[in-house]
């Protein structure tokens, strides 16, 4: 199902696959208000084909009850306004993804969408960043965060300082025999069961939840990603904001010496005598002159640090594209890693390398934009681009920054590297 899934999230434009991706979030936060609802004792007898419609658009946006479904505000502020959203719903709705239909309000129609199992199965696989190959675990993803805190928790010597939880009440102490967990003065501890449980089942754990930082029961000579790789690349994401402030700064005051350097002289005030009047003159030119030779210094710097920006953004892509490819390999994340040099003027431009995919099919589109962005190729888009409008076309847009596409590519990157959670989710503890 997957493979199929996958072919036919492939098969949709860029609209397309954002309006699902945004049906398919208000669906699964539908969902999951239910299920805190029912976890909380309330229950109702309404049906999933009514409870997972979501509210499309009013037939009148005037009258008591109108104006702008959230699902309209979200694809608004992707730039996709509502004009064209019909037809894109029309085609999602032919390819078996959605069904669409309507509710009386009381005051107006409103027209409704709702995710079939096969929509739900093809907006996880375009968005999901799970690799679906995880082994069952015996702990759900937060009591297994709460467990790593406790273990952690007793590595510096103390308590948990928590008075209360849920989790630990009704997971770790009263579904485990002995409990994994235990209330204590000052807060709770892991138990002696908790610490084999925790060293028994790490590797399962690590595998199945891979976005809770639990650390190797082994110690941290034993961790496979090393705290120095993020501290690296922390410190060339550093350099460039550095850099960019500094350029920045300079682009203001070239701007605003520009400005100066252009005014025209003012009018003398009626009645002035012609002395005083060419004091104002005088003054004007020095002016000027001043703003002209700052205009020359700001215009020199901004192009130095234009260039050093640059290049601390490519340093900063090739390190976040070393440690990628390598959280990918399950090799060494430190070898070739290298640390900036903000005094190196050097510059020898290193190649900006694809990495190898993920076989996640989220991550790996998204690396593949923003690589192709990165090196000057920008990859065709696919259907219309969104056009922003009302208030999301008039928030001011900031003066791009010297190598934001590189930058773009080397967070995103970072984002799912930091601290092994990509190296976890695709080997696990090894």
């Amino acid at each position: 199902m997957t493979g199929k899934a996958a072919a036919a999230w492939a098969e949709l434009n860029d609209r397309q696959q954002g309006t699902l991706s945004v049906i398919y979030y208000l669906d699964q936060e539908i969902e999951e208000t239910r299920n805190r609802a029912r976890a909380a004792g309330e229950w109702d007898r309404q049906s999933a084909a009514e409870w997972r419609r979501i509210d499309f658009a009013y037939e009148h946006v005037d009258g008591p009850v109108g104006g702008e479904t959230a699902l309209q505000a979200y694809l608004a502020a992707k730039g996709w306004h509502s004009q064209g959203n019909g037809s894109t719903m029309a085609a999602l709705a032919d390819r078996g993804l959605i069904t669409r239909g309507s509710r009386w309000t009381g005051f107006s129609t409103v027209y409704t969408v709702t995710m079939t199992r096969h929509g739900r199965a093809v907006a996880r696989a375009g968005t999901s960043i799970d690799t679906g190959r995880a082994p069952k675990a015996a702990l759900s993803q937060r009591a297994w965060e709460v467990l790593a805190m406790l273990w952690s928790a007793s590595l510096r010597g103390k308590p948990l300082d928590w008075r209360s939880s849920s989790t630990i009440d009704n997971v770790l102490i009263k579904k485990h025999v002995p409990p994994l967990a235990q209330w204590v003065p000052g807060g709770c501890e892991i138990t002696d069961r908790g610490k084999d449980f925790y060293r028994e089942h790490y590797a399962a754990h690590v595998a199945a939840h891979p976005d809770v930082r639990a650390p190797h029961p082994d110690g941290a000579a034993a961790e496979p990603w090393p705290a120095r790789v993020d501290e690296i690349l922390g410190a060339h994401r550093q350099l460039y904001e550095a850099l960019t402030r500094a350029w920045t700064s300079a682009h203001d005051m070239l701007r605003d010496a520009e400005k100066e350097a252009d005014a025209e002289t003012p009018k003398p005030f009626n009645g002035l005598p012609t002395v005083a009047a060419d004091q104002i003159a005088a003054r004007h030119r020095l002016w000027q002159d001043t703003a002209r030779q700052r205009v020359q210094l700001a215009t020199e710097h901004t192009a130095d640090l234009e260039q050093r920006a640059v290049r601390a953004a490519r340093s900063y892509a090739v390190a976040a594209l070393a440690a990628f490819q390598a959280a990918v390999a399950g090799s060494d994340p430190l070898a070739g890693l290298h640390e900036p040099n903000a005094e190196d003027d050097g510059w020898d431009e290193p190649r900006l390398v694809l990495p190898a995919e993920t076989g996640i099919l989220a991550i790996d589109a998204q690396v593949k934009k923003l690589h192709a962005a990165a090196v000057g190729r920008p990859l065709r888009r696919r259907g219309p681009a969104p056009k922003f409008r009302g208030v999301y076309a008039r928030r001011s847009k900031p003066l791009p920054k010297p190598g934001s596409k590189l930058v773009a590519l080397a967070a995103y990157l970072c984002d799912h590297t930091y601290d092994g959670a990509l190296r976890r989710r695709l080997h696990g503890a090894a």
